[in-house]
């Protein structure tokens, strides 16, 4: 016996959801395989530690995209079958993520801190090498037009500092006493509150799948014990 009244609708709109789930999770994969296979895309940061972590962040994209995939088709299939089997798994997989999106939101608040080192640690080794690698020149020139400031912690006296040519370090007379990696902070605490709101929206669409998956269920089981 089929689902009727608001049932049938909730089905329909958790297959329009989950069609979507699906998408963002061929999305994901096919930009961690990118990032993975375009080695050029590591080699434009000047950083051994950093290029690999961005490849682990690559790799973890690939395997994050993959099961949001698998979630979605279940999420699908089970929708508009009817299966009580694939919403469970659905539910399962997405009370998997919402208690992971959790953590890893607790997780950047505690450790926001070693970020700033990372990135300051990035800075550091390519003024060390701006007039003597072209890569680390790129990197830098870049960085600092992007976030119009200069050096790494103390503006133009980083490349006094470490030997490098601080009249050919692309700074400015205005950008001069503006560290890059307060700099880079900065905008990053300036985007935490649109973070934090897509955070929280992807958790609320979370919670409302958890909950119209299990809806469905006991809809699905109600209809077949008729």
């Amino acid at each position: 016996m089929g689902l009727g009244g608001c049932y049938s609708c909730i089905k329909y709109v958790m297959f329009a959801f989950n069609l979507i789930f699906w998408l963002v999770g061929c999305a994901l994969l096919g930009v961690g395989i990118w990032a993975l296979v375009d080695k050029t895309f590591s080699d434009k940061f000047d950083n051994p530690e950093l290029s690999s972590f961005l490849q682990t962040m690559a790799i973890a994209m690939c395997v994050v995209g993959g099961i949001i995939m698998l979630v979605g088709f279940c999420g699908c299939c089970g929708a508009i079958k009817e299966s009580q089997c694939m919403l469970t798994i659905f539910f399962i997989f997405l009370t998997i993520f919402f208690v992971a999106l959790v953590g890893v939101g607790i997780w950047g608040l505690v450790n926001k801190e070693s970020l700033q080192d990372l990135i300051s640690d990035s800075l550091a080794a390519s003024i060390a090498k701006y007039d003597t690698d072209g890569a680390a020149k790129t990197y830098m020139d870049g960085i600092q037009s992007s976030f119009s400031c200069c050096g790494n912690k103390r503006g133009i006296l980083d490349y006094v500092f470490a030997g490098s040519n601080p009249t050919t370090a692309g700074c400015t007379i205005e950008t001069a006493d503006m560290p890059c990696s307060t700099e880079i902070f900065k905008a990053f605490e300036d985007n935490l509150v649109m973070v934090a709101a897509i955070t929280i929206g992807v958790g609320v669409v979370m919670l409302l799948g958890m909950i119209f998956s299990m809806m469905l269920c006991c809809a699905i089981r109600d209809s077949q014990a008729v």
